[in-house]
Formats: structure tokens, C-alpha cells, sequence
């Protein structure tokens, strides 16, 4: 193993495709990080900056150009693109400074949809949708299905592995032999776009970082999806070839950590060194140490580390044997995982925010969320807190190893990004946020006056009550996503899914009451799940939006993974109906394994048209359908009553009823209050008047309040709240501001 002579520089790529609106994490934790060990470290996003040498005139020119060359039939949506090459590579430059916030007044023209600029299939259809006359407003989802329309060009006719997000999208399942990758490698895209792109970069990287012939790399290559592995493998050859053995290429992320933990075909380390697992910190710790990199401030002793062969969460190749260390848990390495995983914060710094767009692919409010803004992306905490849901990779670590940051520390970090950056909002990357910790940064955030909004993924959990609600609208949390995964009382219970359908109804109506948005994931096809369970669910589905709880939701396809409670239960004797198929690849050996095929789950591909069509229609109001009327097969009626939801909700709302009728510390009950209203005023000598969710109320005090006024007193001296804001929160807000021992100073400065 080559020893490094100096320390190198750590360069850390996300390789394409990844989201257009916001860089990908993952890169910029790992920045903090290596900058904490004293590494010279860079970082790019060769997402974005691809998708803007394609997506611009001289790269859409020459895409026209090549597509008039290329042999074969072209279907017509592909002939009446090509006719107007011309128009798409005069506009494409202004259009996409439209879809980046720049050159707002091309949205006009857009908007008019008056012929004067090209159209495709999919932005055809959109207008045929609206009888020609698109709402005012639409510009921005107009002009992103413009550029899903070119994209489906490249694809249809250039490169049928191009997406404009998910490149090599027929790698999404597991990949059982190395040999269905290569072709990817070789793809128009990689090939004429990203192959100039990678060249240019090693360039600039010699010129403006003084990395001369002598200088060591240590090239992290982060793969979160399956569509980035045919960019990270073709980066990883493209530095190989540049600067040969001085550089060292990593490949790590959530692709690698699902798909890659059982390979044993090698052929993969013809591109990469080191393989790093799991949370990353601990392995890039190990594999500096393997090649004998200077690290400054280590707080840990890594001798071990530096004389041991198994390198800690990481894989290699050995001459022609494979090096695993994942079952390696203990160590300096291990240590460094779990402190750099609360303490390690991303560093966006340089970062140029005007390169992403805002893309709208969906009217809908709360879908918008994933694509229609800036965000600055972070987690509360690592793994899920629950982690025993039996569909869910919960034998891995991203799910199984909960750990907690540090909120305070977290939020003072991203309002400093916030004010580097420009970008003041924030999208929280957790598999499941905590409820503690994300009360405490919505309280942190409404103390420090609202210097962020935020949205991200939790649990429906009971505990998220209409006052903890509320406090999280007031703190600016505006929207959240969950997993309901079968949305009927027998399904909870048996995928262990920790919740039950009125946990759903009440943490949903809390949420909707607060005004803030909701939106639920749903899964179907399990192995064990009847039809009747299948249209159970979808009839509660319906009722929630009915009832409008949701505001949109999303049907995943049960996939069988090697890593989930289930697949361990089998394997251990359980579930004797499950038939697994094991596969593998050339010769025996396997490249990816998470994603196991199962018998009979072809059966249930025939539900999927008649679920998005009835997602399609309750995402848009349309509710009152039946749930069969979109099959085109017969299937069972609902078994469940059409007023389950709203039973519920009638429960919920006179539980909340009776909780807000009921005085703070009532029954000696103590409790944490914090009033949201506005700052009471005092007019004359007894009328108190504030506001509250944008209602004005006015409350006449009967009498002056007294130093040490105990709730007794306070419920003889106001008697029942005004109009406007119930009892409960009328007399928490009084009492948070007669704090004990202050009520004269307070009646004093009120009057004031």
C-alpha cells in the first residue's frame, strides 16, 4: 500500500444526477469534517454544473445536432422537437435563468402560451389540460415541463440512461452483475458532456491550487443514489488516468451502503481504492490513517488503525482478495463515528446558490416543497428513533444507529450559513426528526426571530398535540412528511409500524389546524397483503384527504431488501409464506444484493395506474369517487366504515375541546407554557387586548392582578376568556407574563 509523502488535498464530488434546486449534503458534512482533521479540502457539485453545460446554448446545440445525425426512426414527438431545434437553443439560456429566480419577465411570455415559444409532449399535453389558457401563476410549471420535454428528448433519442435527476434510472434496483453497469459509462451524456467537464476540472485544479506533479489526492466520490454510479465511476477512471497513483479514490454514500455490504465481485476496484460504509467519518479516519496521512487535533490514539489490514467500515482489494471491514466496531475509528455525527455540521461556504433552480414539476403545495426552493440541508438526527419497522432497512446502520445532534449547536450553525448564504431555509434530512429536538429548534428559531423556515420527515406520533403544533407553525416549521405505509388498522400492527390510525388522525389534524402542510408515503405489495388490505387502505386514504388532512401523499411499490426485519425473520424460520429468490451474478459472484425478488410480487404491478390516477384526483379535491371506479379490474369493496376518518377526528376535536376548557395546572397538573399570541396592550385600566392567529380579542380584567397569583385566583379574578383564543391559552400567555414574584412589574410595563 502506497504511503502518502505529504498531506493531500481532499477533493469531494457529487457526481450527477442529484436534485437541481440544492446541493446534496453529503459532501459538505464530510467538508467540515476533513477541515477539522487540518486537510486542505474542496469540494463541487458536478451535478448542477452538468446539468448547465447540456441545458445551454452551445450544449443544447450540440445535442440538436447529434440527434440530426444520429441513425434510426425517430417517433414524431422526437421529429416536431427537432423542427424546432432552432427556437429551443435561442430560448434555453433565458429559460433557464427563469426556472433560477433571474429574467422573472420571460415568465410572462411563458405564461401567455401564445405559440411564440416551442413546445413538447409534455407541456402540450399540460395546455390541452387547461383548454389552452394555463391559471395565472403557472409560468414556472410551465416552464418546467419545457425542460422535462428536452430531457425526454435526450433520452428518447440520445442517451436512454439521461434523467434530468436519476441518470441511469434502470439501475435503480440491484444490480446483480458489474457488467450491467458499463454500458452507463459509455453513455452520450458521460461521454460528450461529463468526460470535458471532468478534464477541465483536474485542470483547474492544477492551476488554482498549485497541485503540482508531486502532490497527493484524495479523490470522495459520494454515490446517494443509483443514477450517480455511472458519473462516480467514470470520474474515479477520469482522475486514475490524470494523475495515476497519486490519486486515492473513495466511493461511499447511501448506494454503497445499501447495495454494496455483500460484494464479492472486484472488478469495481479497476476504478475505486476504498469503499467506505455507513456514516463515512470512521472509514475516511481509517483509510488516512492505512495510507499515513498527517491528520492535526486527533483526540484519539490510531495506532491500532494504522498497523491493522481490516480498515474500519471500509472495503478493498488486497491482490485479488477482497479486505471488508465492516464488522470492525470498536477503535479510535468507531469513536470518531459517533462523536463527528452529532458535533459535524455541513459547511456550505462558497457555495453558489444563483447555479440551482427552482423547478415546479406539480402544482401541489406541499410536493412543491422537494423542488420549488433553496435549501439548506441538515439533520436533527442520524438513524430513526424507532427503527423497527419490518419493511425498513432497520439492520443498517442509517436507520438503526440513532443518534441525536446537538440542537442548539445545530442552529446556530445554519443561521450562520443562513447569513453566508442568503438562503434563510432549511430542509431537515432525518429519516424520522425527533419530536424533542425539533420542539426545541422551533423554540430556538421563534426566540431568535424567525431566522429560518423548515420542513422535513417525521412520525405521525400522538405527541404531536395541537399546542406542540401550534409551536412549531409559530417557530416556522411549514410543512412535514410521514410514513402511513398501510393506512388500515391490522396493517399498523403487523409491519410494527408503532402508530395506529388515530395517532395519524390526531398528529394530521394538528398539523393542518397550525397550518402546516402534510404529506404522507404509502407502500403496497407486501408479500403477505391481501386485496381487500390493499383497498382498505386506499379508502382510509381517501377519507384523510377528504377530510383534509393531507395535502398529498405518494404509493411506493413493496420492495423485499436484504437488510429489513423481514428478510432477518425469514431467515430465521418465520414467515413461511415468503418465498425469497436469491440471485447472483457472473460466475457466482454478486456486485449489488439489498433488493431480493420475491414469488408472487408481480401480482401486484396491475394496482399501480389505479392508484396514482386516484392520488392524482384527491391531491386535486376530488374525493367523492369510489376507490374501485379506478381499476380497470374488478377488486373488493372497502371493508372499513366511509366514516372512520371523521369518527375519529370528531374524537380528537372534542378531546382538544375539553383540554382547552381546562385552566393550566388545573388539578395541580405543572406544565411548560409559552404564550404565542402577541404582546398584550392595556387600554384604560382594565382591558387587556392582543392578538392572536390574526384575530384581535379584547378580555376586561375584573379586578387587579396580585404578586403570587396562583391559577385559582387567576380562573376566580378572569373568568372566561373573550372571543378570539379559548380560556387555556388566554390564561397561559397571562401567567407566563405575571411570572411569580413579577406581577406588579409586568401589570406596570403593560400599562406603559
Amino acid at each position: 500500500m502506497t504511503k502518502m509523502p505529504a498531506s493531500p488535498l481532499v477533493f469531494l464530488i457529487q457526481p450527477p444526477f442529484v436534485q437541481l434546486n440544492a446541493p446534496y449534503p453529503s459532501i459538505y458534512y464530510l467538508k467540515t469534517f476533513c477541515e477539522t482533521l487540518g486537510l486542505k479540502t474542496l469540494s463541487a457539485d458536478h451535478s448542477i454544473e452538468l446539468f448547465h453545460r447540456i441545458f445551454s446554448k452551445e450544449g443544447l446545440a450540440a445535442v440538436f445536432a447529434e440527434a440530426e445525425r444520429s441513425a434510426g426512426e425517430k417517433n414524431p414527438a422526437a421529429l416536431s422537437m427537432l423542427s424546432g431545434a432552432g427556437l429551443w437553443v435561442s430560448i434555453i439560456d433565458r429559460l433557464i435563468d427563469f426556472l433560477s429566480g433571474r429574467d422573472r419577465e420571460f415568465g410572462h411570455l411563458i405564461g401567455l402560451a401564445n405559440g411564440a415559444l416551442p413546445a413538447g409532449p409534455l407541456l402540450i399535453s399540460y395546455l390541452e389540460s387547461v383548454d389552452g389558457d394555463p391559471p395565472d401563476g403557472a409560468a414556472r410549471l410551465m416552464a418546467g415541463k419545457m425542460l422535462a420535454d428536452l430531457a425526454g428528448f435526450i433520452n428518447t433519442v440520445l442517451d436512454p440512461s439521461f434523467a434530468l435527476i436519476r441518470y441511469g434510472r434502470q439501475m435503480e434496483q440491484s444490480i446483480a452483475r458489474f457488467d450491467e453497469v458499463l454500458p452507463a459509462l459509455d453513455g452520450f451524456i458521460i461521454r460528450n458532456f461529463y468526460l470535458p467537464l471532468l478534464e477541465e476540472t483536474w485542470t483547474r485544479l492544477e492551476a488554482e491550487w498549485n497541485f503540482t506533479s508531486s502532490s497527493p489526492l484524495i479523490l470522495a466520490l459520494t454515490v446517494p443514489f443509483p443514477g450517480c454510479l455511472a458519473g462516480a465511476l467514470r470520474a474515479a477512471a477520469s482522475a486514475k488516468a490524470r494523475f495515476g497513483d497519486r490519486a486515492v479514490v473513495i466511493l461511499g454514500g447511501g448506494y454503497v451502503n445499501t447495495e454494496l455490504r455483500f460484494l464479492d465481485d472486484e472488478r469495481i476496484f479497476d476504478y475505486v481504492d476504498y469503499l467506505s460504509f455507513d456514516r463515512g467519518y470512521g472509514s475516511l479516519r481509517a483509510i488516512l490513517n492505512h495510507r499515513g496521512v498527517p491528520l492535526s487535533d486527533i483526540p484519539y490514539d490510531a495506532s491500532s488503525d494504522i498497523q491493522s489490514d481490516i480498515l474500519y467500515k471500509t472495503m478493498y482489494r488486497q491482490g485479488k482478495k477482497i479486505i471488508s471491514g465492516l464488522d470492525a466496531g470498536r477503535g479510535s475509528c468507531a469513536e470518531t463515528d459517533r462523536r463527528a455525527v452529532k458535533e459535524i455540521f455541513p459547511d456550505y461556504t462558497g457555495v453558489d446558490f444563483s447555479r440551482y433552480l427552482y423547478p415546479v414539476d406539480d402544482e401541489n403545495p406541499m410536493h412543491r416543497l422537494w423542488s420549488d426552493g433553496h435549501w439548506l440541508k441538515a439533520y436533527l438526527a442520524h438513524g430513526c428513533y424507532w427503527h423497527s419497522c419490518a419493511f425498513c432497512d432497520v439492520d443498517l446502520d442509517y436507520i438503526r444507529g440513532f443518534e441525536p445532534v446537538h440542537s442548539d449547536a445545530l442552529f446556530a450553525h445554519l443561521v450562520r450559513q443562513a447569513e453566508l448564504s442568503g438562503v434563510r431555509s432549511v430542509h431537515l434530512v432525518d429519516e424520522a426528526v425527533p419530536v424533542n429536538s425539533l420542539v426545541r429548534f422551533a423554540s430556538l428559531n421563534l426566540d431568535a426571530g424567525l431566522p429560518l423556515v423548515f420542513w422535513g420527515n417525521i412520525r405521525f406520533e400522538k405527541d404531536f398535540s395541537p399546542d406542540i403544533a401550534a409551536l412549531l407553525a409559530s417557530g416556522g416549521l411549514i410543512g412535514v412528511s410521514a410514513g402511513i405505509e398501510i393506512a388500515a388498522e391490522q396493517g399498523f400492527a403487523r409491519i410494527g409500524k408503532g402508530i395506529d390510525l388515530e395517532a395519524v388522525v390526531r398528529a394530521c389534524a394538528a398539523f393542518k389546524e397550525a397550518g402546516i402542510l402534510t404529506h404522507a408515503y404509502l407502500i403496497y405489495g407486501y408479500w403477505d397483503q391481501s386485496d381487500e388490505e390493499l383497498i382498505d387502505s386506499a379508502e382510509i386514504l381517501r377519507q384523510l384527504f377528504e377530510a383534509g388532512l393531507l395535502d398529498s401523499a405518494f404509493w411506493h411499490k413493496f420492495i423485499l431488501t436484504r437488510h429489513s426485519r423481514v428478510y432477518r425473520e425469514w431467515k430465521n424460520g418465520r414467515h413461511k409464506e415468503l418465498r425469497v429468490r436469491e440471485t447472483t451474478g457472473r460466475a457466482g459472484k454478486t456486485f449489488a444484493c439489498n433488493d431480493l425478488c420475491f414469488a408472487g410480487e408481480e401480482y401486484y404491478e396491475r394496482y399501480c395506474g389505479g392508484l396514482e390516477k386516484l392520488l392524482s384526483s384527491w391531491m386535486q379535491g376530488f374525493t367523492s369517487d369510489e376507490v374501485s371506479a379506478a381499476f380497470d379490474f374488478k377488486v373488493p369493496c372497502p371493508g372499513v366504515d366511509k366514516n372512520t376518518v371523521a369518527k375519529l377526528l370528531d374524537r380528537y376535536a372534542r378531546d382538544r375541546d375539553d383540554r382547552r376548557r381546562q385552566l393550566p395546572g388545573a388539578a395541580g397538573k405543572a406544565e411548560r407554557l409559552r404564550f404565542l399570541g402577541s404582546k398584550p396592550i392595556i387600554t384604560g385600566t382594565n382591558q387587556i387586548q392582543l392578538s392572536w392567529r390574526w384575530q384581535f380579542a379584547e378580555h376586561r380584567l375584573t379586578a387587579k392582578p396580585r404578586p403570587r397569583m396562583n391559577f385559582a385566583a387567576l380562573r376566580e379574578l378572569f373568568g372566561q376568556a373573550g372571543s378570539g383564543m379559548d380560556a387555556a391559552t388566554f390564561y397561559a400567555g397571562l401567567t407566563a407574563l405575571l411570572a411569580a414574584g413579577e406581577a406588579e412589574r409586568t401589570w406596570a410595563a403593560l400599562r406603559q
